[in-house]
């Protein structure tokens, strides 16, 4: 992280493996004394493909799961892998003025407020590549241009 990388960490949430609030605790602090800036991602696990138990991650342990990220000092929590379940951490929230930068649901991005990686609110700088150039949102794209004509 300090050598320039952009890192995020994803943490499968898994009932009865790593969903205590110590554990959970534990690596917040963790990331929080590298940076507080590193999103966390805390995702459901699924009952899918060969792994079948224990029980899908439910609703409230991920969202336990997400307060216990932002109580420990991180700027940048989300919850996944349940869409539209998990309210407010889904979003990316200003860490100066707590206004709305970035609104998600799932997978999709229903409104991205940040204007040259700074809050429209307050200003304040967020962490982030903001500069890359941006990709075309319908049409063919050059990577795929589409069938021959």
């Amino acid at each position: 992280h300090e050598r320039g990388f952009w890192v995020e960490i994803v943490t499968l949430v898994v009932p009865g493996f790593n969903d205590s609030d110590e554990e959970l605790r534990e690596i917040a602090r963790f990331l929080v004394s590298v940076s507080p800036d590193i999103p966390w991602h805390v995702t459901a696990f699924h009952q899918d493909y060969k792994m079948t138990a224990p029980d899908d991650t439910g609703v409230s342990t991920l969202l336990r799961a997400a307060a216990i990220g932002a109580a420990e000092g991180l700027r940048f929590v989300y919850a996944g892998n349940l869409p539209g379940q998990v309210d407010r951490w889904e979003n990316t929230w200003c860490p100066g003025c707590s206004g709305l930068l970035i609104e998600r649901q799932g997978f999709r991005v229903l409104q991205n407020r940040l204007a040259r990686g700074t809050c429209p609110d307050c200003g304040r700088a967020i962490p982030g590549f903001w500069d890359a150039p941006a990709l075309p949102t319908s049409g063919p794209s050059a990577a795929r241009p589409g069938p021959p004509a």
